[in-house]
Order: C-alpha cells, then structure tokens, then sequence
C-alpha cells in the first residue's frame, strides 16, 4: 500500500484550487507545521484519515483503501461568513472534479462520497500545537473517500 501516493491523489488538487484564488490561500495539510498562522488572515487545515486499507474483497487490487477528508477553513472573525462559504465552495467544487476525473490506466482511481457540512463555528485554539491565536471563523466540510492504486 502506498499512502503517500492515495494523499497525494486528494492533496494536490485541494492545494492547487486553493493555490489559485486571488489572493492565493495558503493549504496546510498533516504534519505540516502552519507556523505562520497569526500572520495570515485566511488559511486551509487538511486533515486525511485512513481507515479500511486492503480490503480484497471489494476489488481484485489489494491496495484499496478507504478513509475520509476534512477540510477546515480559517476565516477572519466578526466579517460575516461569506467568504468562509467561498472558500467551502472551492473546496466542494474540487470533490465534485475528483469524482467526474475519469478512471486512469494506471496510478490512483479516487472517488469522494456524500459532502457532510458545512458546519461553522469559532476557533480560538490552533488544535495541533495548543498554542492561542486570534479567534477564526471555521467552516467545515468532510467526506468519505475511496482509493485504488491501479497497476
């Protein structure tokens, strides 16, 4: 099983949607220190769960995995949520792709099932490092998602 691969099929299109807004919003994904949180107005956080992973039964391939995406968006607080809901829309639209993307020969066959959220909430609290920040308005969208790496 290559995982990094299975990431790589969901990161990169979400760091490219993101990476071509004006202005450009900067995408943090697993293990990837967002040090620069309190200097920026607007930031995505990805956070990429595997849970069954080769399960022969559902397709000849053993490298089948399945798992589930969640997207945050950080937005300034006491604006409004418009632009929170922009930026969910960025997000859902690169789902809908990734599910319309037709089946390769060989590397990654993905696809995203049903979009649950948004939800919107206030975050006072970066979740990965504890440390307090200026309060954001988050907005977030979650779906499940399978994986096939193709020979």
């Amino acid at each position: 099983m290559n995982y990094q691969t299975i990431r790589a099929a969901f990161e990169a299109p979400i760091s490219a949607a993101f990476a071509a807004l004006t202005p450009a919003v900067p995408v943090f994904f697993d293990n990837m220190g967002n040090t620069g949180v309190d200097s920026v107005d607007e930031f995505v956080h990805v956070n990429l769960q595997f849970g069954i992973t080769n399960e022969a039964t559902l397709t000849t391939s053993v490298d089948h995995a399945r798992g589930v995406i969640v997207i945050r968006i950080y937005t300034p607080k006491d604006k409004g949520p418009a632009r929170n809901q922009t930026l969910i829309t960025t997000a859902v639209n690169v789902f809908e792709t990734i599910n319309s993307t037709a089946k390769p020969p060989t590397g990654v066959y993905a696809r995203t099932g049903a979009i649950t959220g948004p939800d919107f909430g206030l975050q006072t609290t970066d979740q990965q490092s504890r440390r307090s920040f200026t309060p954001f308005f988050v907005g977030r969208v979650e779906t499940p998602f399978q994986a096939t790496i193709l020979p």
